[in-house]
């Protein structure tokens, strides 16, 4: 895994799409549940990995926190507070999140009809 966080975190986009690419591998083919330090370690790889201008890497980096979502959802709880913003941001209109005062997320959501 720490392999691909590297290839992840590469200035190259090749390397950066590849690495994705492994640890989406990595993800999707292991049974056990992953430590704290393995999901914060990931998580933060994928949150820089959410503002890459490329699609695919930033599609990459989604697919590995839903894997991650299934295989540890105890330790990713922790970073929900983080995380909701910027996947919102990725695949959202840029239309800011904002944090209400009980921890929940407004988001504004704007409909242009047909």
């Amino acid at each position: 895994m720490e392999e691909a966080l590297e290839l992840a975190r590469a200035k190259d986009t090749n390397e950066r799409m590849a690495g994705v690419e492994r640890l989406h591998q990595l993800l999707k083919a292991s049974r056990k549940s992953m430590s704290s330090s393995e999901v914060t370690s990931l998580v933060y790889v994928c949150l820089d990995l959410l503002k890459d201008n490329n699609f695919r890497v930033s599609q990459g980096a989604l697919q590995a926190l839903a894997s991650v979502a299934v295989l540890s959802r105890e330790h990713l709880k922790l970073h929900f507070n983080t995380l909701v913003p910027a996947v919102v941001e990725r695949l959202g209109d840029a239309q800011p999140v904002r944090m209400l005062p009980d921890g929940s997320y407004l988001l504004s959501w704007r409909y242009n009809g047909c």
